[in-house]
């Protein structure tokens, strides 16, 4: 699974550093670059050339060791490797939105934005598409510490995280293609408040049902705090 990961990431990880070599080249002596950017896309922070064009780098670079280490460090290791189409959908497709990060850093430093009306569709379209993607394979998951929707009660019975996991990701992938379909059609407010609502269901929907699940499971793990 790890050689696999790194295959996946490849691309990503070339297409962001290829990004940051044209920017830091591309934009000479400036000492200042937009960084940060609001809702309407327009730029709301500048910043110095390292954070422009070596922070998403470094982050990409660090978040392919997270990854790795994933399975040695899980005490479910076995079970995050039986989780392996999750785990490389995470691992290719945050790489990629940070991809489309960098390539709206770059291009506005570069000035080669000016046909779009709102160049931060490239980051929430980006985000879009992987909760779809991720969450038509995140039923996949087994029981671990470290990827999938981790509440105390997936956690504590097998039934919860199955239930969770299935009705979770149906709902990703449903708010996701809707709010990637927002981001191509619909104005720019539009899509982005598709994405919070997508959001915000996901985690109060997978809250609340991973409980229930939980408090009817015969199997589940009980805690209780010990007594002097």
């Amino acid at each position: 699974m790890i050689l696999k990961g790194f295959l996946y990431a490849l691309p990503p990880i070339t297409l962001i550093l290829a990004l940051s070599i044209w920017g830091w080249i591309g934009v000479g002596d400036a000492t200042q670059i937009p960084v940060h950017f609001g809702m309407d896309g327009a730029p709301d922070r500048m910043g110095g050339k390292l954070e422009g064009f070596v922070l998403l780098p470094a982050l990409a670079l660090a978040l392919c060791g997270l990854f790795a280490l994933m399975p040695l460090i899980d005490p479910r290791g076995d079970n995050l490797r039986r989780s392996a189409p999750a785990v490389l959908t995470a691992w290719a497709g945050v790489l990629w939105v940070l991809a489309a990060a960098q390539a709206l850093i770059t291009l506005t430093a570069l000035d080669h934005l000016q046909t779009l009306e709102n160049p931060g569709v490239l980051v929430g379209f980006a985000s879009t598409v992987l909760l779809a993607v991720l969450g038509n394979v995140l039923s996949k998951t087994r029981p671990n510490w470290l990827v999938g929707i981790r509440t105390p009660w997936t956690l504590s019975s097998d039934k919860s995280w199955d239930v969770t996991h299935r009705w979770g990701g149906r709902l990703m992938t449903l708010g996701g293609s809707i709010s990637a379909a927002c981001f191509l059609f619909a104005p720019t407010p539009v899509a982005f408040a598709a994405l919070g609502v997508t959001v915000s269901l996901v985690v109060g929907v997978s809250l609340a049902l991973s409980y229930w699940v939980w408090k009817t499971d015969p199997d589940r793990e009980v805690y209780s705090a010990a007594s002097d």
